[in-house]
C-alpha cells in the first residue's frame, strides 16, 4: 500500500471512530439540566445559576468538591456539619447541576471567584472553607484572593502544584478528549475510578456509583470538562506559604492518587497548618470514614485558637 493510501485510509478509520465516539457521548449525556431533578436550591451568580445544597445554622461552613463529583460527595459530612453550622456544599462550574455557559471562565481561580460570588449571593461574608482534591486548590485560590472572606481553611487530600503542573499541559490533548471520553465513558469506567479513589473497593457500591455517576450524565458535561482543561494555563501557582488562615490538612493514609507525601509537603509550606491522617482511607476518607474524619473537621472547627495539641479522633493520627 503507498503511503497516500495509507494516510487517506488511517484517514477515513479516525473520521469514523470519532463519529462513533461522539455517538456514544451523545448517549451518556442525555439529562437536560433543566429538567434534572436537583438535590438542592440555585442562587443566581453573573447570570448563571449555581447549585447548592444547604442545612444548619450557626457560624457558616462551605464545602468545595474535587473533579467528576458534586455535592454528592459531601453526603455524609453535612449532616454531622449541621449540628452546629449553617452548611453549604456548592457544584463547581461544569460539574453537579450547576450551568455551563460557553462563554464563561472555567479555570480554578474562576472557580473560586464563583464560590466568593455565591457566598456573597447568599449572605455569608465569612466562613470556613473545606475542599476536596481539586476543591483544595480552589479553597486555598479562594482563602488567598479573599482572606476575609476565609475563617479556617480545610484541605481534604487537596491537588498540590506537583498535579496542577502537570494538568496546565492538558490543553493540549482537548481535541482528543471527545474521542477518549467517547471510548471510555461508562458506569464500568465510574466504577472503575471509584475503586482505585478508595482503600477498601467494598465502597464502591451500586449505589455510590449511580450517585456520583448521575450528574455526569448531564448534557454538555464533557465540554465543560474541556474548558476546564483548555482554561488551566490561565492559573497561577498556588503559594501555600501565604495562607495566613489556620488549616487543617486532612489525608487518607492510603490515597493512590495523591500520595500522603504530598499532604504532608503542604502542611509543612502551610504557615499555620496541622496534618490529621485518617486510616483505612485512600483519596476519599470522607466517603470511607465519615464519622471520625468529620469529627475530626467538627473539633478543629470549634476550636477556639488553631489546634496546639493533637486532634483526638479514632482511627485519625494527627502530625
Amino acid at each position: 500500500m503507498s503511503v497516500r493510501k495509507l494516510i487517506v485510509t488511517a484517514s477515513l478509520a479516525f473520521v469514523a471512530l470519532y463519529a462513533y465516539a461522539l455517538r456514544r457521548i451523545r448517549r451518556f449525556e442525555y439529562l437536560d439540566l433543566h429538567d434534572a431533578n436537583v438535590p438542592g436550591s440555585y442562587v443566581a451568580v453573573g447570570g448563571s445559576r449555581v447549585h447548592y445544597v444547604e442545612a444548619g445554622r450557626g457560624d457558616p461552613v462551605v464545602l468545595i468538591h474535587g473533579i467528576f463529583a458534586s455535592t454528592f460527595s459531601f453526603r455524609h459530612t453535612i449532616p454531622e456539619l449541621a449540628q452546629q453550622h449553617r452548611v453549604v456544599a456548592v457544584d463547581l462550574r461544569g460539574f453537579g447541576y450547576t450551568d455551563m455557559p460557553e462563554d464563561a471562565g472555567y479555570s480554578l481561580t474562576a472557580q473560586a471567584t464563583l464560590v466568593h460570588q455565591a457566598m456573597a449571593r447568599l449572605g455569608i461574608e465569612r466562613a470556613a472553607v473545606v475542599g476536596h482534591s481539586m476543591g483544595g486548590d480552589i479553597a486555598m485560590r479562594l482563602a488567598l484572593l479573599h482572606p476575609e472572606s476565609v475563617t479556617r481553611l480545610v484541605l481534604v487530600d487537596s491537588v498540590t502544584e506537583h498535579e496542577m503542573s502537570r494538568a496546565r499541559s492538558g490543553r493540549f490533548v482537548r481535541p482528543l478528549l471527545s474521542l477518549i471520553a467517547g471510548l471510555s465513558l461508562s458506569t464500568r469506567s465510574v466504577r472503575r475510578g471509584l475503586r482505585s479513589a478508595v482503600h477498601d473497593p467494598a465502597h464502591a457500591t451500586d449505589d455510590v456509583v449511580a450517585g456520583y455517576e448521575l450528574p455526569m450524565h448531564v448534557k454538555g458535561r464533557l465540554r465543560a470538562l474541556g474548558a476546564l482543561i483548555a482554561h488551566r494555563h490561565r492559573d497561577l501557582p498556588v503559594e501555600p506559604e501565604r495562607i495566613t488562615q489556620p488549616t487543617l490538612v486532612l489525608w487518607g493514609e492510603h490515597d493512590r492518587w495523591i500520595p500522603l507525601e504530598r499532604g504532608q509537603e503542604l502542611a509543612r509550606r502551610i504557615p499555620n497548618a496541622r496534618l490529621a491522617v485518617v486510616r483505612s482511607a485512600g483519596h476519599l476518607p470522607l466517603e470511607e470514614q465519615p464519622v471520625d474524619t468529620t469529627k475530626t473537621l467538627v473539633e478543629f472547627l470549634r476550636a477556639e485558637a488553631p489546634p496546639a495539641t493533637e486532634i483526638v479522633a479514632a482511627e485519625v493520627e494527627t502530625v
